[in-house]
């Protein structure tokens, strides 16, 4: 544009909002996403975004052609990328690098849409602060990571990454929301199948009196007590489960063989016969939003079929039954 004066302290300023503005957005998609990172990446990242954004100044005041090339949306799209993989590549790939690239362009145009609406409010058409824009869109994003961010990723994960089972034994049931645990790997000993971690108060309206008594005593510590116990036949459906964890190097669960649990996913209905339930003595979540831990594998099948929980109970023991309890 000849005869239009370039203040060299604005176009600084303006570079430099903008490489904060970029570090924070990457800095934001690293924290919503826990993706692994570091401050020296993340400078990489945002420096690629900041050259991008001083090469389309200095096409737009026409120092340097290709004015169309840079402000076009392949153009974007292409830096954007370079941007997101020069933060977190390699330590984030396949699709958890396309999960990244979704969170950041999420935060991305929710900060930016708020910096341009900025932009023309404390300017005009013709001339519009976009200083002031840069730094109400960093706000937003420092808003939406600090205070939103949270919120948000809580709803997300409850969708998820938490389901609806039904755990069916003796002729009862009961329902609970499981947390899919990609960290649970246990296995029964005896026949190598998954194992779902259930909180023991969640699971007690399943047993009878002296089930419910023989359980507490194992679950206390007393492993003896299923050699005194009359029933044999729960005895058998009855297992002990050894884990380790951050603070115990030797424990075990105690579980048991369910008729059947019944997953509920949003294609359908996922009947499992294949897996123990251990029963856990304390509460799994502070916030009470899930009362079991779920092993992916168990989601792992061919497809989620629709199924009710009588077919699955008419299959384990020959006839249906009617729900009694619900945790």
């Amino acid at each position: 544009m000849p005869g239009r004066i370039i203040y060299i302290d604005a176009l600084i300023l303006r570079l430099a909002a903008n490489f904060f503005f970029e570090f924070i957005l990457l800095w934001a998609t690293a924290e919503a996403t826990r993706s692994s990172t570091t401050r020296l990446r993340l400078a990489l990242g945002a420096s690629i975004g900041t050259l991008h954004h001083l090469l389309f100044l200095l096409a737009y005041y026409s120092l340097i052609p290709f004015y169309g090339l840079l402000r076009s949306f392949p153009t974007l799209i292409v830096v954007s990328v370079t941007m997101v993989f020069a933060a977190f590549y390699p330590a984030v790939k396949g699709r958890n690098m396309l999960r990244t690239l979704a969170y950041f362009y999420g935060i991305g145009f929710l900060s930016a849409g708020a910096g341009m609406a900025a932009a023309y409010l404390f300017g005009n058409e013709a001339n519009p602060q976009f200083t002031v824009g840069v730094l109400v869109s960093i706000a937003v994003v420092l808003i939406v990571a600090e205070l939103g961010w949270g919120i948000i990723q809580r709803r997300i994960h409850r969708q998820l990454y938490q389901l609806p089972i039904c755990v069916l034994f003796d002729h009862k049931e009961v329902h609970l929301t499981a947390l899919i645990d990609t960290g649970n790997h246990l296995k029964d000993p005896l026949t190598s199948q998954p194992v779902i971690v259930a909180e023991q108060q969640a699971i007690a309206p399943l047993f009878n009196p002296p089930t419910a008594a023989l359980v507490q005593e194992l679950c206390s510590g007393n492993l003896d007590a299923i050699t005194s116990h009359a029933d044999s036949t729960i005895s058998m459906r009855l297992r002990v489960i050894p884990f380790h964890t951050i603070g115990i190097q030797s424990g075990v669960l105690v579980g048991f063989k369910p008729d059947g649990i019944l997953i509920r996913q949003s294609k359908g209905q996922l009947p499992v016969t294949n897996a123990i339930v251990a029963l856990y003595q304390h509460q799994l979540d502070p916030n009470g939003e899930y009362q079991a831990l779920i092993p992916p594998e168990l989601l792992e099948q061919p497809a989620a079929q629709t199924s009710s929980i009588e077919s699955i109970q008419e299959g384990e023991t020959g006839h249906a039954v009617q729900p009694e309890h619900e945790a």
